[in-house]
């Protein structure tokens, strides 16, 4: 095993970082006596956040050397014990004895792969030469159990995929900075048709510049890879056709309110395992690899949030784009789903908002930096009156109970003034300004 461990980190060194790095919008935080943990769904972007860090390190003076990088699910080191990860030390310093007593830099891709990690990564902590980062995509395994083997000596960061503003970056959107909420004529068709763009691609780094049918193949694989490797080979499920029925109905039910009951009422219908606490099960697991992300409502009544269950809203738009049908009337889900990625990336806790009549406002924001509460709707079209007048109500109402005063309407492409202290601004503004 050492010669694999070897071979793999002398490769890192010959091939060095690549060449462009895009810089991401996340606050890379490192402290002695503290593990850096990068989490997020696979493939958007968390070992590319690190090659930022690694080279940022090398800028200031660290030689390469002094810097380790492995993935635990490269297939030559896959098969490794807890009792044989100290061969990586031994590996390193064979490579570099001259660095065998300097500070190192671990950076561990995906190392709760490995049964009895914690104990690992907690003498590495220990070490006043050691420097560690560990990224994975299963939220359970890498905040209850670091949370428990660190003894709260971690710090989480979480990586989505690209947000609006990032995806401008990743694709050379503009060639000169936007000025802050100023934009020339031609800033804003820029902006509109990158938007429109952004929101059928999404925002996976690595199918930006792919044709539409192989970005879907490759969207497709990474749902795949969430079933196979975050779910089916970390748990028992009882029912893997029951687990797939419920992770259909996930995401084509996105952004609109999801019980349990209602998934294990269709199972049985359909003849499938439908124990709720099996569908309950299910769900967790699909949330726990970053795949969905669910919305309370907003109440501290318990009976209220048991009549009103959560929504739940998909990782990236783009993957909804390439699993589900195109039709007209999912644009506005689409966006509510949008928005709320937007939010989501921020300090904010967000719950939706229940009015009589079957009512609702899209979302409740609680910015947990500033403290300030804001109301947002989505409405992909304001001309028509009838469906407008319902959105425009339901936050009106809302905004006479709460108080709240930030009160807006995010569409497609309108910008106006509601009244009533009530704003329009269309997604791509609204984005850049959060």
């Amino acid at each position: 095993m050492k010669n694999a461990i070897k071979t793999v980190l002398a490769e890192f060194y010959e091939d060095g970082l690549p060449e462009v790095v895009i810089h991401r919008d996340v606050e890379y935080y490192e402290k002695t006596t503290l593990a850096t943990v990068i989490k997020g769904m696979r493939r958007t972007g968390k070992t590319f956040v690190t090659y930022e860090r690694m080279r940022e390190l090398i800028k200031s003076g660290i030689p390469p050397g002094r810097i380790v990088h492995l993935n635990f699910e490269d297939e030559r080191i896959k098969a490794i014990t807890v009792d044989q990860l100290h061969l990586i030390g031994e590996a390193h310093a064979e490579l570099f004895p001259e660095f065998a007593q300097e500070k190192i830099w671990y950076f561990l891709d995906e190392l709760q792969n490995v049964k009895g990690w914690e104990a690992y990564a907690r003498r590495l902590v220990d070490s006043p030469k050691v420097q560690l980062c560990l990224t994975g995509s299963s939220s359970k395994l890498l905040s209850e159990e670091i949370a428990t083997a660190m003894r709260g000596r971690s710090v989480p960061l979480e990586v989505f995929p690209l947000s609006f503003g990032e995806y401008l970056r990743f694709n050379s959107v503009l060639k000169k900075p936007l000025s802050a909420g100023v934009y020339t004529s031609a800033q804003k068709g820029m902006l509109r048709n990158a938007m429109e763009r952004y929101f059928n691609v999404g925002g996976f780094p690595a199918v930006q510049d792919m044709p539409e049918a192989a970005r879907n193949a490759t969207l497709q694989d990474y749902l795949h890879a969430v079933v196979y490797r975050d779910v089916l080979q970390r748990h028992k499920v009882v029912s893997v056709q029951s687990l797939l029925y419920t992770l259909d109905y996930l995401v084509h039910n996105y952004a609109r309110r999801i019980s349990v009951h209602a998934i294990s009422g269709v199972l049985r219908n359909l003849a499938y395992s439908s124990r709720r606490e099996d569908v309950a099960d299910y769900v967790s697991y699909f949330k726990d690899a970053y795949l969905v992300y669910p919305v309370s409502v907003m109440s501290d009544s318990l009976a209220v949030k048991r009549v009103n269950p959560d929504k739940y809203y998909v990782v990236d738009t783009g993957l909804i784009s390439a699993v589900t049908p195109k039709i007209d009337a999912e644009r506005g889900w689409k966006l509510e789903n949008l928005v709320y990625l937007t939010l989501r990336r921020g300090m904010r806790k967000v719950h939706y908002l229940s009015l009589p009549d079957n009512r609702e406002v899209d979302f409740h924001v609680y910015d947990q930096l500033s403290g300030r509460h804001s109301l947002i709707q989505v409405a992909w079209d304001i001309s028509d009156d009838a469906t407008f007048g319902r959105e425009l109500s339901a936050i009106r109402e809302a905004k006479a109970a709460t108080g709240i005063e930030d009160c807006i309407v995010v569409t497609w492409d309108t910008e106006a003034d509601l009244g009533d202290g009530i704003r329009a601004v269309p997604v791509w503004k609204w984005c850049l300004s959060n």
